[in-house]
This record gives structure tokens, C-alpha cells and sequence, in this order.
């Protein structure tokens, strides 16, 4: 757990490095992390490209949901990237999910090819955030 606290802090770092920082021999970090890429554990090494100067487009959308099929509807609703927050509201207010897009000319599509997709949703209500108060 250590070594990949140390991966995440900076995918970079060498083993000698990473091993003065866990206290383990350079030759244990790198057997360790070869099986960890063996295992699955570390899938690649990356880098985050999103830039946090580039605006992102935020939109809030309200879904009103089958219950019948409550649980396929999140699973499917989990699985699209550029929704990053489901809430799940109380009464017949239905579902609450915030997306996050590049540009608006890609809202259309993500509603149309995948959101209004999945089986026993139904949009009620859109709204483009235009300034974070909070």
C-alpha cells in the first residue's frame, strides 16, 4: 500500500526513491510493483490530461425514474464518465445527476446516445450551471 501511495504522489518517482520512502530494498520495490502490473493492481501509468485552466460545460439533469428498474438504471447511469455526481432524491423527485462536458455541442449527443438510452428514465429537466456560488 505504501509503494502505491508513493505511484500516486508521482507515477515518475524511481524505485530507489520509492524504496528510501517505505524502507524496503530497491530490488523489493521493483518485485512488488512488476507484480502488482502482473496482478491487475496497476493497470498503467498515466497522466491526468484534464487541464483545470479549460472551462468545463456543468449541467444538471433530472430524471425521473421506472423503480420497477431502479438498480439497472444506476448501474448503466455509473457507467457514463461524464456524469460525476447521482443523487438519489426523496419522495417522486426522482434522480439528480451533474455532468460534465468539454464543450455544450457535446451535451446533445450524450443525452441522445447514451443517458436517453437506458431502459425506464425519463429526462424531466435540464439546466446549464452558469457560475459555482459555493
Amino acid at each position: 500500500m505504501k509503494i502505491l501511495e508513493e505511484l500516486k504522489k508521482d507515477g515518475r518517482i524511481s524505485f530507489s526513491d520509492i524504496s528510501n520512502k517505505v524502507n524496503k530494498t530497491e530490488a523489493t520495490v521493483r518485485r512488488r510493483v512488476n507484480r502488482m502490473l502482473k496482478e491487475g493492481i496497476i493497470k498503467n501509468f498515466t497522466i491526468d490530461y484534464q487541464i483545470e485552466s479549460k472551462p468545463k460545460v456543468k449541467v444538471t439533469v433530472k430524471i425521473e425514474p421506472n423503480y420497477k428498474e431502479i438498480k439497472d438504471i444506476l448501474k448503466k447511469l455509473r457507467q457514463i464518465n461524464e456524469i460525476t455526481h447521482i443523487w438519489r432524491l426523496s419522495g417522486e423527485c426522482g434522480l439528480f445527476i451533474i455532468v460534465e462536458i468539454p464543450t455544450i455541442e457535446q451535451f446533445n449527443p450524450l443525452i441522445e446516445e447514451k443517458i436517453s438510452q437506458i431502459e425506464g428514465l425519463k429526462i424531466t429537466e435540464t439546466c446549464f450551471i452558469t457560475d459555482v456560488i459555493k
